[in-house]
């Protein structure tokens, strides 16, 4: 079964349908690292990098050679920018814009079936008016439209996801929502008490997968920056299903690299357990004191940036810090009220052990401080980024670490991709 996968990012999406018995026939993102990405691993792909807005359908279908219908799927993300919940919101962003030529290749191709992805954002943007929209060509075009939020770790995948699909099979012909496979057993501030209907569904499920069986049969040691494609050896069997699934017939581990940090920022992670966000530690560390071992060992060592090679700012306040420790003031209200006073307050979140890892951004690309590992005073890597959103690790990022991060963020977990592909695969088979 063939798709078209628009706005295709480095193949999330795509993955999850390869790994249903989809093959892409075409593949479209503006990104060239992102199509790069998706070529090596989708390698009997056509990939273009073109703006889409610029991209004939019907070009497209004649240099396939497939006539109308032949196609099983055109699915795709359309950019999320302004739609997204995280960081500015701008309406008038020209790329909310971009499913309209999604719609021009549902159009042309005529396939069984279509399929959206997108951030819950959507469904309020301009009042609910972009994704009555999107229901309406689709339904213009002779196709259901369903929409569906579905959480990723309710699949199998080991976060706290939540994305909108939109999707219908041709003829009106509706195509119902995956099965939920896990319990996700998540609380917190604004989640909805599910109905017990959902709940007694849930009732005998496995709950959801979390950080540790996702990443802890991995090396404590990384790579830096620069080495993020040097192999490295499992350095243990896999302990988990999870594990066992994501290695499957690798033998060598890459892109576990992660970004290095100054003595100021590893301090910090040095006093975060798991679960700590903010300036929940001040407490803590007002009766538990900071120890001359931590002092010396987060200060330096392996996996640190060399003051020389930053910004002025950043070594002034590295400088400083030493200064102050070297002086004696090293008393837990010392030390927090110098972190607060050079912006380092809020900045840091530890991720816990037995709870799945909350939603992977492409921001990481930038900054990882809401991804400090949770037992090692360093953030996470590429690859354990990759497995919380179950990328394969035979599944290879060419370029730079800072371009893995984005493509990992920006992607759909294949797993969750997988179901929904198994889901439309049973109706339109």
């Amino acid at each position: 079964m063939r798709t078209i996968d628009l706005f295709c990012g480095a193949g999330g999406l795509g993955e999850g349908f390869r790994q249903a018995g989809f093959s892409a026939a075409y593949a479209n993102d503006h990104e060239a690292p992102a199509i790069a990405t998706y070529t090596v691993n989708h390698p009997n792909a056509v990939c273009s990098s073109d703006a889409i807005e610029t991209v004939g359908p019907k070009k497209i279908r004649e240099q396939l050679g497939v006539a109308r219908g032949e196609i099983d799927v055109v699915m795709g993300g359309p950019p999320c920018q302004g739609f997204s919940t995280y960081g500015q919101r701008r309406e008038d962003d020209s790329r909310n814009q971009l499913y309209v030529p999604y719609f021009g290749f549902v159009e042309e191709f005529r396939p069984k079936a279509f399929l959206i992805e997108n951030v819950v954002g959507l469904l309020s943007m301009s009042g609910g008016a972009v994704l009555d929209d999107m229901v309406a060509r689709a339904t213009a075009l002779g196709y259901a439209a369903d929409v569906v939020t579905l959480n990723a770790c309710e699949y199998g995948v080991p976060q706290n996801r939540r994305r909108v699909f939109i999707f219908g099979a041709s003829h009106n012909q509706k195509i119902a929502p995956p099965v939920q496979t896990h319990a996700s057993n998540l609380v917190g501030k604004g989640k909805k008490i599910k109905p017990e209907s959902v709940i007694l569904r849930e009732v005998g499920m496995p709950s959801a997968l979390t950080v540790r069986d996702a990443i802890s049969d991995l090396p404590n040691e990384v790579c830096v920056p620069s080495d993020t494609q040097k192999p490295m050896t499992y350095p243990e069997a896999p302990h988990t299903d999870y594990q066992r699934n994501m290695r499957g017939n690798s033998h060598q581990l890459t892109h576990h690299s992660s970004k290095r940090m100054l003595g100021i920022r590893r301090l910090r992670l040095a006093m975060l357990h798991p679960g700590d966000y903010g300036t929940k530690i001040e407490d803590r560390l007002a009766s538990g004191g900071l120890t001359d071992e931590i002092i010396n060992s987060m200060m330096g060592g392996e996996g640190m940036r060399d003051a020389a090679e930053c910004r002025t700012e950043d070594r002034v306040k590295e400088e400083a810090l030493r200064e102050m420790l070297k002086a004696g003031r090293t008393t837990p209200e010392q030390v927090m009220q110098f972190l607060e006073s050079q912006g380092f307050a809020n900045k840091y979140r530890r991720l816990e052990w037995d709870k799945p890892s909350h939603t992977v951004v492409a921001h990481m690309a930038r900054d990882c401080s809401d991804f400090v590992h949770p037992g090692i005073d360093r953030f996470v890597s590429v690859r354990e980024a990759a497995r919380f959103q179950s990328f394969p690790d035979s599944y290879c990022f060419p370029g730079s670490q800072f371009r893995q991060f984005r493509q990992i963020g920006n992607a759909v977990p294949p797993l969750l991709g997988k179901a929904v592909a198994e889901t439309i695969k049973a109706t339109i088979a």
